[in-house]
């Protein structure tokens, strides 16, 4: 265990839900108002290129901590009770636990999700959804925390305007019921978490935010009104974007809360300022995957297109980092050992972990040497991306042919045009890259992929690999 003598940064890990890259005012692409976040830019490496593994809430959760795909952690798929299996294993050695093994004060506020729920906890914990499964979770105290001193939280529950939350040990019945916009008071906790927090230790805090997740239609008024006048036809600017219902009724609801988290984003760093250890303080803002907002003509997330595969981050921390835009590709996978590098904890990162440190290369002020990212969200949608390409075979269920998407990322930034049939020679590569890649990592979806027979109209890269 390292001994602290207030040499090693703090952290600060914030990471809303479903929020896209593009959606920062900085990029210039969304018309978003974020003007904190836009600031935090310029003093912090912003990645161009910063992909989510797994676009679903709880798998991305179980790569962050683990540095292991869901293959290897358990988290195959969002966890609720008509999955039982799917859950983050107590046994795991998780990034907080090593936080916590070497003296950090590790703080955990907001969505959790990655337990699913026990028959018994039903009554205390949120009620059924229309899919008929209990999505929210009591976690108990205990190794199921991963080293999480600090405890305000709770599994899935989206109701923005009347979040709960379990506080520290406190019993399941003892849930905590607040009428107030989550991230507000979550921000709030945060905040006071920094203002009392000893300073004989180091800390970690990871926050959490459920918005910009779904329902869109649970945000202030006050952040409504900084797009008053606004049609959605003048905020769904993107080549690729498409007027469906869904979109057009909430895009202005889904700006709306990205531009109320901006505010909060500045709070937490008042407060870290205050403290008088902003500069200490390793400070990352990211989120678990995208939102679609009818690009496509589709909603939310699950899928290879840039506008869910891709995601927000932006690391600051003053003392080593040079504030940079950076065309690197990174991935979840790569964050927790990247993490561990940045705070001086190399030496502690687990061997048998998927993810790869790019710290000497950001510390150094260059580009780093991984080249491409891989899509894995259960069997039925893979993929990967690299400097010039995405490559995803996908299909909804598991009694259908896979659906076979390659774009270019230089001539069709938007992904409007799927050359997979145009380039069968390319395809076939690709898909044999996609096997390699899956093979390394021990999934055993490349056994399947490497001898499945191809149908229908993807019989041209069918041929033996």
């Amino acid at each position: 265990m390292s001994q602290y003598k207030n040499k090693r940064p703090n952290l600060v890990y914030i990471f809303p839900d479903e929020f896209r890259a593009q959606s920062m005012g900085f990029r210039g692409e969304d018309p978003v108002i974020t003007p904190n976040l836009d600031t935090f830019a310029t003093e912090s490496l912003v990645f161009q290129n910063a992909y989510s593994n797994s676009p679903l809430c709880s798998p991305y959760r179980g790569i962050l901590f683990t540095g292991k795909y869901p293959h290897e952690n358990g988290v195959i798929n969002n966890c609720h009770s008509g999955r039982p299996d799917c859950y983050l294993r107590s046994d795991a050695r998780c990034f907080s636990d090593i936080l916590s093994e070497n003296g950090y004060q590790c703080g955990y506020i907001g969505k959790w999700h990655l337990d699913f729920p026990r028959e018994a906890d039903y009554p205390f914990v949120d009620s059924r959804r229309e899919d008929g499964f209990v999505w929210d979770a009591y976690t108990p105290p205990g190794k199921c925390r991963h080293g999480f001193s600090f405890w305000y939280s709770y599994g899935c529950c989206d109701r923005h305007f009347t979040p709960h939350y379990w506080k520290n040990d406190s019993i399941i019945e003892a849930r905590l019921d607040i009428k107030q916009w989550s991230p507000v008071h979550e921000t709030d906790a945060a905040v006071d978490y920094i203002k009392n927090i000893s300073q004989e230790k180091p800390f970690a805090l990871f926050l959490a935010h459920n918005p910009p997740h779904m329902p869109f239609d649970e945000v202030p008024e006050e952040y409504l009104k900084l797009y008053e006048g606004k049609s959605a036809r003048e905020l769904l600017t993107r080549p690729n974007a498409e007027m469906t219902e869904a979109a057009r009724e909430n895009v202005k609801r889904y700006f709306a809360a990205i531009s109320g988290l901006d505010i909060q984003l500045k709070r937490v760093l008042d407060a870290l300022e205050e403290k008088g250890v902003l500069d200490n303080t390793i400070v990352i803002y990211t989120s678990d995957h995208g939102e679609m907002m009818g690009s496509h003509g589709r909603m939310y997330k699950g899928c290879c297109y840039d506008e869910a595969f891709k995601v927000p981050l932006l690391i600051r921390y003053p003392k080593k980092i040079t504030p940079r835009t950076t065309d690197m590709l990174i991935s979840t996978i790569d964050l927790m050992p990247t993490m561990l590098d940045l705070m001086g904890l190399g030496d502690c990162i687990p061997k048998n972990i998927a993810g790869i440190s790019v710290g000497d290369s950001i510390l150094e002020n260059r580009d780093g040497d991984i080249r491409q990212v891989l899509y894995t969200l259960t069997d039925n949608r893979c993929g990967f991306a690299d400097k010039y390409y995405t490559f995803a075979m996908e299909r909804s269920n598991e009694r259908e042919p896979y659906e076979i998407f390659l774009f270019d990322h230089l001539k069709d930034p938007f992904q409007m045009h799927n050359i997979a049939m145009e380039k069968p020679e390319l395809t076939k590569e690709c898909r044999r890259q996609l096997i390699l890649m899956l093979e390394k990592y021990g999934n055993p979806l490349a056994q399947k992929l490497r001898w499945m027979r191809q149908t229908d109209r993807f019989l041209f890269i069918a041929d033996s690999l």
